[in-house]
C-alpha cells in the first residue's frame, strides 16, 4: 500500500507538471509575462519563467491527495511556507523584488516551520560536538539551514536542467534513504517533488516552443522542500543506502548538495574579495564558466551532475572518518575543480 500511495503521488504530481506548463507557456507568452535572464539568451528569444506554478500545483495537490497528516504533523506548516514562497517568488518573476525582502521571506517561512511546525534539528550527533541542540539552537540552526538551501537553489538556477537535475537526483537518494528508514509520508515528499521537477525538466531542456525556465517562483519552493528533507534526514537517528551505513550524515548532505552549496559560498567570497554585494548577480557562476567556455546548457549540466555523484561516492566511501576530515576533502576537492574553467576563482 505504500508503495502504491509513493508511486501514485510520483506519477500524479509528474502528470500535473507535464500537462500545466503548455497552457502556462501559452498564458505568459500571451501576457507578455517571460523574461531573458543572464546566461540564457538564445538568438534573442524570450522564455516564459513560470516554470514553478507547474511545480508547485504538482507538489502540493500530490501531498493534498496522499500525504497522511498523522504520520506528517508539519504539513500545514509546510503548506503555508510553500505558499508564502509561491507569492513571493511569482512577484519576483513578474516585478522583481529587493534581495533583502526575499531573504526576509524566507527567514520567516523557516521560523514558522522550525516553531509552530515544530521542524527543527534536535541532535547533531556529536557534530562539532553538539548532540541535544535544545530548542533555541535547534530552531537557529534549522533557520540557517532552510535559507541558507533555499538561496543556494536559487542562485544555481542559471542553466537549463542544473537545479532541477540536482533537485531530482537529491530527491531521489533522501527518497530511498527515507523509504528504507521507514517514513514513507517523507518518501512520498521526496517522490512528489522528483515527479514535478522531471515534468518539468522535460519542457526546460527538450522544449523548443514550449521552453519554460522555473523561475524564483521554482528555485525557492525546490529550495524549501529540500530544505525541510535535509533537515528531518539530519534528525534520523540511523540511515542507510545501498548497504551503505550514514554515519556521517552532515557530510553526506554537503555531498549532495555540494554544487548548489559550494557555489554559493564561492559567489559569496568572490563578490566579496572584490568588493561587491554578495547579492548583486554576475557571470562568476561555475555553471556560466562553462558554458563561457563554449558548453551548451545540457553539456555543462551534465559535468556539474557528475562531479556531485562522484562528491556523493566519496561521502560513501569515506563513512567513519568523521564529519570534519569529509568535509574539508570536499571542499578542497571542489575548490580544485572550480579553478579548472577559466584562471579565476
Amino acid at each position: 500500500m505504500q508503495n502504491g500511495t509513493i508511486i501514485a503521488g510520483f506519477i500524479t504530481s509528474l502528470m500535473i507538471s507535464l500537462l500545466a506548463i503548455p497552457s502556462i507557456v501559452k498564458v505568459a507568452r500571451s501576457k507578455g509575462l517571460y523574461d531573458k535572464p543572464q546566461g540564457r539568451e538564445a538568438g534573442g528569444a524570450k522564455i516564459p519563467t513560470l516554470g514553478g506554478l507547474a511545480i508547485f500545483a504538482g507538489m502540493i495537490i500530490s501531498l493534498s491527495l496522499f500525504a497522511d497528516i498523522a504520520f506528517l504533523p508539519e504539513l500545514p506548516f509546510l503548506v503555508a511556507g510553500a505558499v508564502v514562497l509561491f507569492f513571493i517568488g511569482i512577484k519576483d518573476d513578474i516585478l522583481i523584488i529587493a534581495p533583502w525582502w526575499k531573504l526576509l521571506g524566507q527567514a520567516m517561512v523557516a521560523l514558522c516551520i522550525a516553531i509552530p511546525g515544530g521542524l527543527r534539528i534536535q541532535n547533531l550527533n556529536g557534530f562539532l560536538g553538539i548532540y541535544e541542540t535544545g530548542e533555541a539552537l535547534g530552531v537557529l540552526i534549522t533557520v540557517l539551514i532552510v535559507v541558507t538551501v533555499i538561496n543556494s537553489y536559487n542562485l544555481i538556477d542559471g542553466i537549463d536542467g542544473l537545479a532541477s537535475g540536482i533537485g531530482i537526483l537529491s530527491s531521489l537518494l533522501f527518497g530511498f534513504i527515507f523509504y528504507r528508514s521507514g517514513l514513507y509520508v517523507w518518501a512520498l515528499m521526496a517522490a512528489a517533488l522528483c515527479g514535478s521537477l522531471t515534468g518539468f525538466t522535460w519542457y526546460n531542456v527538450f522544449g523548443r516552443q514550449k521552453k519554460i525556465l522555473m523561475g524564483d517562483t521554482g528555485s525557492l519552493l525546490l529550495g524549501l522542500f529540500q530544505a525541510v528533507m535535509v533537515v528531518r534526514f539530519l534528525n534520523m537517528e540511523q540511515a542507510s543506502i545501498w548497504g551503505w551505513q550514514i554515519t556521517i550524515q552532515p557530510a553526506f548532505v554537503l555531498a549532495v548538495l555540494i554544487i548548489p552549496l559550494f557555489d554559493t559560498l564561492r559567489i559569496i567570497v568572490v563578490r566579496l574579495l572584490q568588493g561587491r554585494s554578495p547579492l548583486r548577480p554576475d557571470r562568476q557562476h561555475i555553471h556560466y564558466r562553462l558554458v563561457d567556455m563554449g558548453l551548451t546548457h545540457i553539456r555543462a549540466t551534465g559535468i556539474l551532475m557528475g562531479i556531485n555523484l562522484v562528491m556523493i561516492a566519496i561521502a560513501l566511501g569515506l563513512q567513519g572518518n568523521g564529519d570534519i576530515p569529509v568535509i574539508l576533502l570536499l571542499l578542497v576537492l571542489a575548490t580544485l575543480l572550480s579553478l579548472i574553467p577559466g584562471s579565476r576563482l
